[in-house]
């Protein structure tokens, strides 16, 4: 087994599910490096060896679900030793860090360290099906290694949740990542699998109009929202979900929007970016960006940019993942700055296509935006009922020591 950065994206996807005891107990150390990563890419910025208050990497921390012993105890003294901060003082650290490829180096790092060889195992079956399905049977073998108690909720943790999706072909069982697609070849087999020459044509729509809202992409293409919708949840489209007040919408990405990074798109922050100012274009109510491709440009540019009410209220997910900083200027009107560079351009480097659809829809403020994980998931009352059904046994098993 030789581990690699697609372990590293396993970790962070498995982190940013929902709270799961059994995974938590049976995943702890690839848990915590996800979290750590996480909080690596949350916190980066593009000026070298910028300070920040360590008061706002536990915060940011917390978000993530380390709580603030665990990170003063361990994850703190993790990045100081592998030279990621540097603490200046009691109130501020140094990031030693600009780029993803390092969180991702940073997260390699951890990953060779964790010597449970089932937790090993499993994402090393999660990181094959990046490339191409596993059998079933193969990932039941991978459970087997884990004790009796857990296995079939640590099944529900990654099947219940969609990172792996369950498929027959030719008689066999077998079980693909929901970012498979973002593989060209596997793509097509994936559409000969199906049988739905259609989606050719969705994605590539989508490859040249990324980010744009269910609604929008179903009005444009004449495909049904309940179409779009299923092609999202199962992993043949990316969707990012933005809430605002009275209103949730999937804003939608083919699966190579951003393939061409070697970092894989910073664990999701540029579709994030993206579409929260596909957000600002189709539905703010304060003030609609009108050239997103112009707008983007002159924030790289000038290093900031806007004087807008609207950059106050519709655009807080941005500051809460780190890739701008908004200070109010004057009145009510509030502007951007940049944080973090490579996430706007590579944002600005896949708007392509404009569509010829606005909305009239009134809608209220964006209240949250969801990762592809977070979106994709999309947790259910049965899904609930089942992960307690299984701690209940669990609990069972191992007081009655049936834990082989």
């Amino acid at each position: 087994m030789n581990p690699d950065k697609s372990f590293i994206s396993v970790a962070v996807d498995l982190s940013r599910l929902p709270d799961d005891p059994i995974a938590e107990v049976q995943l702890a150390d690839v848990l915590n490096v996800g979290r750590e990563v996480d909080l690596l890419e949350m916190v980066r910025r593009s000026d070298k060896n910028a300070e920040v208050p360590l008061d706002l990497l536990k915060l940011q921390a917390s978000r993530l679900r380390i709580s603030p012993k665990l990170f003063d105890i361990k994850t703190k003294t993790e990045f100081e030793v592998k030279k990621m901060i540097r603490i200046v003082d009691a109130n501020k650290v140094q990031l030693l860090y600009q780029t993803s490829s390092e969180v991702y180096m940073y997260g390699l790092k951890r990953i060779m360290e964790i010597t449970d060889d089932a937790q090993l195992n499993f994402i090393n079956i999660l990181s094959k099906t990046l490339t191409k399905p596993a059998l079933v049977n193969d990932f039941y073998t991978v459970l087997g290694l884990f004790p009796q108690p857990f296995r079939k909720g640590l099944w529900n943790f990654v099947v219940g949740n969609k990172m792996l999706i369950p498929f027959t072909w030719k008689n066999e069982s077998f079980l693909i990542s929901h970012r498979l697609y973002k593989d060209e070849k596997k793509l097509k087999m994936a559409l000969e699998i199906l049988e739905e020459q259609k989606l050719a044509n969705i994605v590539e729509f989508l490859q040249n109009n990324p980010g744009n809202p269910l609604p929008v992409v179903s009005k444009f293409l004449g495909t049904a929202e309940a179409n779009l919708y299923l092609l999202s949840k199962y992993g043949i489209l990316e969707p990012i979900k933005l809430e605002v007040q009275g209103d949730n919408k999937d804003y939608l990405f083919s699966p190579a929007s951003t393939l061409a990074r070697e970092d894989k798109d910073h664990f999701d922050l540029v579709k994030m970016t993206l579409a929260n100012f596909r957000f600002g274009e189709y539905y703010s109510k304060k003030t609609r960006l009108y050239s997103l491709d112009k707008f983007l440009s002159s924030m790289l540019d000038r290093g900031f940019a806007g004087s807008a009410e609207a950059i106050g209220t519709d655009y807080e997910n941005l500051e809460k993942n780190g890739v701008v900083k908004v200070q109010k200027i004057s009145g009510s009107d509030y502007r951007f700055w940049l944080i973090k560079r490579d996430v706007i351009e590579d944002a600005r480097d896949i708007i392509k296509g404009i569509i010829p659809i606005q909305s009239d829809k009134s809608v209220g403020n964006l209240t949250e935006i969801d990762n592809l994980i977070q979106t994709r998931r999309q947790i259910d009352v049965e899904l609930a009922q089942a992960t307690k059904k299984e701690i209940v046994k669990a609990l069972r098993d191992i007081q009655e020591g049936a834990c082989t």
